[in-house]
């Protein structure tokens, strides 16, 4: 099976804070409009940022070439497969080069939130935890979220009902009719991970900036 490095862009929040707008408002107007309908800046600051890596990673200079799936899933027909997330001060879109089916997750890394953990894993995942709690809850859970993403049924697929416990060995995840790769990474307090519907060898990190 062939195998794909994606690229990964990112932008931060300060860098969108200081960004020249004029240009994202004149071609992603209704993004400027969806912006400014959050009421707390880091929000508004992160959909910018969605609205910038589009515009200048894949050249998507028209909010309406966007379509979304069943589920919201969005996707450009004549644009390669991406997707967004976004957590804390940073927003990711990963281009899936060869892929036709590609999700990414980031995640802030915190204590605050990993009590959820019996609710959306399964009983060996909950053991593989164990022995890193904090960091290994965030490395499931991008895993499962990206898969989610991936397949198009986002939260229609839920968490407990399959496992990723294989990706940590590099093999691949049967989930939703089909198997899945993954790959993982980080930068500073946040760890991401890739899924895709053929194996993922890498990723192009770009960390788009003024």
């Amino acid at each position: 099976m062939a195998q794909s490095k994606v690229k990964v862009y990112a932008i931060r929040t300060d860098t969108v804070r200081k960004w020249d707008l004029s240009r994202l408002e004149q071609r992603m107007p209704e993004r400027m409009r969806k912006a400014n309908r959050f009421l707390f800046e880091k929000d508004r600051l992160l959909c910018l940022g969605a609205g910038i890596l589009l515009h200048e990673t894949l050249g998507i200079s028209d909010e309406g070439l966007i379509r979304y799936g069943k589920n919201g899933k969005p996707f450009a027909p004549g644009y390669p497969a991406f997707n967004l997330s976004h957590s804390g001060q940073w927003c990711l879109l990963a281009a899936g080069g060869n892929c036709h089916q590609i999700g990414v997750d980031v995640e802030e890394i915190s204590e605050r939130n990993i009590d959820i953990a019996p609710t959306v894993y399964t009983e060996s995942e909950l053991i593989w935890m164990k022995s890193d709690p904090v960091n290994r809850f965030y490395r499931l859970w991008t895993w499962k979220e990206s898969l989610m993403k991936a397949s198009g049924l986002g939260f229609q697929l839920e968490p407990r009902s399959f496992e990723v416990l294989s990706f940590a060995e590099g093999r691949s995840v049967y989930a939703a009719g089909q198997a899945w790769y993954a790959w993982a990474g980080g930068m500073e307090d946040y760890t991401y991970s890739i899924c895709a519907e053929q194996p993922v060898h890498g990723a192009i990190w770009r960390e788009i900036r003024l």
